[in-house]
């Protein structure tokens, strides 16, 4: 086997083929990483509430949306080349209309033309706040690999989780329930 291997290694160097196919292995189990889903709360940039993100009526931060309405958040992430971002908006539009009186529902556009996320979201039916966050300081702040990226903040105005990745109706759902007491 040892001289099968030398016939076709340059140097002693595996194939170029083999390297390739171990780079798409690496770059496929990052990816497949960055979208588990798993949730989790890092040391993350103590102004995520302080970061302004675009509005229609203006420039806005989390903190001060809080203070007006004294009511969980829920933030999405989200673009429009991005696909798991654009299945799951509805059921942020379902949950929204379910509990908008208690929970704030905010989907801020990353590094995305305005637009192009405007007219994306007419297209879903979208009624939650939306805005838009060109330079992607929001996925700084939550230390975000990828899209999308959910996080909630609790009654108190606190980040509770960060879920990475798509997330499903029904996850949505337990995570209300879970993290916002709702």
């Amino acid at each position: 086997m040892g001289d099968d291997l030398a016939t076709y290694s340059r140097n002693g160097h595996l194939p170029t083929t083999f390297i390739d196919v171990k780079k798409v292995l690496l770059t496929f189990l990052i990816i497949a990483s960055a979208c588990s889903g798993e949730e989790t709360i890092e040391s993350l940039d103590e102004n995520v509430l302080n970061q302004f993100f675009e509005t229609e009526n203006g420039p806005e931060t989390l903190k001060s949306l809080y203070e007006k309405n004294n009511q969980p958040m829920v933030v999405n992430l989200w673009a429009t080349w991005c696909t798991p971002c654009l299945e799951e908006m509805p059921y942020f539009e379902t949950a929204h209309r379910k509990y908008g009186k208690e929970i704030q529902f905010i989907g801020i556009n990353i590094s995305d033309s305005p637009t192009r996320a405007k007219k994306r979201a007419e297209e879903l039916h979208i009624s939650y706040l939306l805005g838009n966050d060109p330079d992607g300081s929001f996925t700084k702040s939550l230390k975000a690999i990828g899209l999308p990226v959910t996080a909630f903040f609790n009654t108190e105005g606190k980040l509770s989780t960060i879920h990475q990745g798509p997330i499903s109706e029904e996850n949505l759902q337990k995570s209300i329930m879970e993290f916002l007491d709702v």
